[in-house]
């Protein structure tokens, strides 16, 4: 068949199978909103989870859609502001989306998950990990997918405990608010583990160095140095400073770190800095993913965790929205709840997710992180330390 007489036929089919809102109007098309940092901190990861969206949708519009109508995504820049994230959501749920993806930062995720819940519109995250988007019970409406705080901070002290036998930590974060909100729970978190916390250095956005702060984390002997926050470049301008005054005490992040251009910003300064992971990168789902992703959108697309995370997220979603038949979104938010034993490619193999009225995450336990290092220049396999 010719492309052309394709494309008519295709689209023929999609008004025969128009899906049904609640007041039983026919629609051309399913909406899902996203907002996301167009251009500043957050953008490093916003970008890498937009682009495998966007590859995502294409894929399965090719394929017919959703509900036999074609999936459209509303993109809105939140500019890394919680309070302009709240208009931005407002704007979404007048165009009538059914679903809201969080794919900025944390500061902005909680933001959106807030405003979304006043507005009943399921949204949920592929990516932000503050630990405070969870509540027990959990906000009705918000879902999310990737490492929960605290089970990354659990992780990460069994490793220093276990592996390096380290006691003294300095924490090293950024000023943003997403930085601030984060690191406070690993601070709180690695205390209440029995660490010592000897000092902490925080960094502020845009800053072209970070000496002071790398002398003074030399000073006070800290055995192990964590890097937290939410803001990669300034981060990675500190870990190679700490490299550069000859600390040798060791790196270890967050699975921000996992994302964007971070390997490039950091540059030799990166190895054998250590990171907690959503993804075990030996499994054969995941690889699957990624080789499409690099094959449609080059080798940039390598390695991104958070491109991975997005993808899964996206497929949960659509799977949520075939089941519920419709764009209702109250019939959505119930399909999502009830998700059980869906086949997700994050986690140890034959991780499955279940969501239920008490439990809108998908990992339960430190054992479920992955740790991984940086290897000559490149996201290198799982660490043994358990």
């Amino acid at each position: 068949m010719k492309r052309r007489n394709f494309l008519r036929a295709t689209a023929s089919l999609a008004v025969l199978a128009l899906p049904a809102l609640a007041h039983g109007q026919a629609v051309k098309s399913v909406k899902i909103g996203v907002h996301l940092d167009q251009a500043k901190q957050a953008s490093y990861y916003s970008l890498i989870q937009k682009d495998a969206i966007d590859l995502f949708v294409a894929e399965l519009n090719a394929k017919g859609g959703v509900l036999g109508v074609p999936l459209e995504v509303l993109y809105e820049d939140d500019e890394n502001n919680p309070v302009t994230t709240v208009t931005k959501v407002d704007k979404l749920a007048s165009e009538d989306v059914s679903f809201i993806l969080s794919i900025g930062s944390s500061a902005t995720g909680l933001a959106a998950q807030t405003r979304a819940n006043d507005l009943k519109i399921p949204l949920g995250s592929p990516a932000n990990l503050a630990e405070q988007l969870t509540s027990s019970p959990p906000k009705k409406y918000y879902f999310r997918i990737p490492l929960r705080g605290k089970y990354e901070v659990q992780a990460v002290g069994q490793y220093i405990g276990k592996a390096l036998k380290a006691s003294k930590i300095a924490v090293v974060r950024d000023a943003t608010q997403s930085g601030l909100v984060i690191s406070d729970q690993w601070i709180k978190d690695l205390t209440a583990a029995g660490f010592k916390i000897v000092t902490v250095e925080q960094i502020t956005p845009g800053s072209t160095e970070a000496m002071g702060q790398a002398l003074r984390v030399k000073a006070s002997g800290a055995e192990v140095v964590v890097v937290s926050g939410a803001s990669i470049p300034d981060l990675a301008n500190y870990i190679k400073t700490h490299r550069a005054i000859g600390n040798k005490a060791p790196l270890i992040g967050s699975s921000l770190f996992t994302a964007g251009g971070f390997l490039k910003l950091v540059g030799t300064a990166g190895e054998g800095f250590v990171y907690p992971d959503a993804i075990d990168p030996s499994r054969v789902e995941v690889k699957a993913i990624e080789d499409r992703l690099v094959t449609n959108l080059g080798e940039r697309m390598r390695n991104q965790a958070v491109a991975v995370q997005a993808w899964e997220f996206m497929r949960l979603v659509i799977d949520a929205i075939t089941r519920a038949g419709t764009t209702d979104r109250e019939k959505i938010r119930d399909a999502m709840e009830a998700t059980a034993n869906f086949p997700i490619a994050l986690g140890p193999p034959g991780t499955a997710l279940s969501y239920g009225p008490d439990d809108h995450d998908l990992f339960t336990s430190a054992d479920q992180v992955v740790l991984r290092s940086v290897v000559d220049g490149a996201y290198g396999p799982g660490l043994n330390f358990r």
